[in-house]
């Protein structure tokens, strides 16, 4: 399975006969580091698969210890490696493919491997990849042995340079003094000393060398192994992301899923990893039929992988397209039982529907309710002011996180507690708390900006010396000051620390805002008929506003500090706007 539909991490599911039922082989696939007690690796290493082979290779690097590894390992699992491992998107990652092949390089003088062994394996990979990897940065001259002073020359022009004069007199190299440089002329040395006549080669083939076709070719030929192990192409992962209407997947008829059959006819499946009611539906199936889901699960995975353009060597993201891909299954799974309310054994209903639409149709389920919340973001964002220089950036939290997450092409919830964590939608209740945060999202722009609300000026976010750091929640708190200010004209102005000293003594009594300030700003909501958010806003904007009110920091004489001052425009933020006025500031 794994071979077929490209690795996934071993969370995803139990432990899987991975040609053999060796313990040995799953005891270093969970702790690389057991090679060290294997009798046998140039037996057991061939036989771990493609990305558990990179996972396993990174390890040992970060141990030090690619000896166990790489020396055992055949030409196509250093070739995934390469292809997993040395390439950002569809570019190849110069400084990375040059370390690998430095490294492995080495790593063949120092297990004695016979003479010509290394060109073999340069051979038996790419050998473009080797081309490429040492020809960045790296200048070739090639010598005129008719003319005594060309060395002398080669060395003058490349006298900013490190150099090296080959073993066989051609050529003088020059690379840059760093330790990138130095990688690419280790390598050349190591080949050169493998192959006198294949380091010649080389050099002519850097020499010669057209980066850009290289890499093309590189990529379509790279494109073709990622394929074979089961990682889709984007085009084709695209194809996936359409939304399928939850009635017609009621009633579809039975599909063929025949191109699922195992073909080395595994019967036993391990169940996977899954909790909640999918964990329950798939508990429903007989072990053919949870096979043929488990291949089909490994797909979706692969899919969404290729759509979000992650990596394919990622293991961190693997992990987290496991779980977008169960969350939406699980998603779409409770939208298609609301279209059989009354069936009797509603996870029997869903169980039927998995076995005759596979998983496939029901993610699509789940993707439609995405694909709207997505949609009603992005209309969100273009009807009402809420981004400054990203989406959702002048939203206070937890709003502008979730603008930000859902606004994403593959929308998710922001984790709270976590700055930048954010976690798949996988419940109703999910999509529910998301369309409500887009719903007061877009009430607390109104509130601040509408003329039945605050009215604030919008030219005051380009005032501010930093705009990027307020947010919505600065300007209503400050016209909420404003606006109860004595004499005070005009929806909002930068506060002084006068404002401020008066605002903490006469807007908060025994630190609570005085009910007028409450029930101005529940006014404001009704009358823009957004009074269902009324709460929630109000525990938002008007507790911090308590706080901040009720604990100003001051200075040495006793004035409001506006340096330690938040949650307000105050006169300090618009410092060079005022300058630029020649000290002239907003009448209060």
């Amino acid at each position: 399975i794994r071979d077929r539909v490209g690795i996934v991490p071993h969370p995803m599911v139990d432990d899987l006969d991975r040609n053999s039922p060796s313990a040995r082989l799953t005891a270093v696939l969970n702790s690389p580091l057991a090679l060290e007690d294997v009798e046998a690796p140039e037996t057991l290493v061939p036989r771990i698969d493609a990305q558990d082979f990179v996972r396993v290779a990174r390890a040992l690097r970060d141990e030090r210890r690619l000896d166990l590894l790489l020396g055992h390992a055949t030409a196509e699992q250093l070739t995934s490696l390469m292809d997993l491992d040395a390439w950002q998107r569809d570019r190849v990652d110069v400084a990375q493919a040059r370390t690998w092949l430095m490294l492995l390089a080495r790593l063949y003088q120092a297990m004695d491997k016979p003479r010509g062994a290394l060109i073999d394996l340069v051979y038996t990979m790419d050998p473009e990849m080797w081309t490429m990897a040492l020809m960045t940065g790296t200048q070739v001259i090639v010598l005129d042995h008719e003319d005594d002073q060309s060395r002398d020359f080669a060395h003058g022009e490349l006298d900013e340079h490190r150099t090296w004069d080959s073993p066989d007199g051609f050529f003088v190299v020059g690379v840059p003094d760093d330790d990138f440089g130095q990688q690419a002329l280790a390598t050349i040395e190591l080949i050169y000393q493998d192959n006198l006549d294949e380091g010649r080669k080389l050099l002519l083939s850097i020499q010669s060398g057209i980066h850009s076709q290289m890499e093309e070719d590189l990529r379509r030929w790279r494109e073709g192994r990622l394929a074979d192990l089961g990682f889709v192409a984007w085009e084709e992962a695209m194809k996936l992301f359409t939304a399928f209407d939850r009635t017609a997947a009621a009633t579809e008829e039975p599909r063929d899923f025949r191109y699922l059959d195992d073909p080395d006819g595994m019967l036993a499946l391990p169940r996977w990893q899954t909790s909640g009611l999918l964990a329950r539906v798939l508990e429903r199936l007989g072990d053919t039929e949870h096979g043929q889901r488990a291949r089909e699960f490994l797909l979706l995975v692969s899919e969404v992988m290729a759509a979000q353009r992650f990596p394919p060597g990622d293991t961190g993201l693997q992990e987290r397209a496991i779980h977008q891909t169960q969350a939406t299954i699980s998603l779409g799974l409770e939208l298609l039982l609301t279209t059989s309310t009354e069936h009797p054994d509603p996870e029997a209903f869903l169980a039927e529907r998995v076995v005759a639409i596979g998983l496939r149709d029901i993610f699509r389920v789940g993707y439609g309710a995405l694909e709207k919340l997505r949609k009603a973001t992005a209309h969100l964002g273009k009807a009402t002011r809420i981004s400054l220089t990203s989406p959702g950036s002048l939203l206070d939290r937890p709003w502008g996180p979730s603008i930000a997450s859902l606004s994403a092409w593959y929308p998710e919830l922001p984790v709270m507690d976590k700055s930048a964590a954010t976690r798949p939608l996988q419940t109703f209740a999910d999509v529910r708390q998301a369309t409500a945060l887009v719903a007061q999202s877009g009430a607390l722009s109104r509130l601040a900006f509408a003329p039945e609300g605050f009215g604030i000026d919008a030219v005051w976010l380009t005032r501010a010396d930093n705009p990027e750091q307020l947010v919505i929640g600065d300007l209503i708190r400050t016209a909420i000051v404003h606006i109860f200010l004595p004499g005070s004209r005009g929806s909002l102005a930068p506060l002084t620390p006068d404002d401020l000293e008066w605002a903490s003594k006469n807007l908060v009594e025994r630190a609570r805002l005085t009910d007028p300030v409450r029930r101005d700003f529940s006014a404001r909501c009704d009358a823009l008929g957004i009074g269902e958010h009324t709460g929630v806003l109000a525990t938002n904007l008007l507790t911090r506003l308590e706080v901040e009110l009720h604990g100003l920091e001051r200075t040495d004489e006793g004035n409001v500090d506006l340096a330690r001052t938040r949650g307000f425009l105050t006169i300090q933020d618009v410092a060079m706007w005022l300058t630029a006025r020649h000290g002239a500031g907003e009448e209060n």
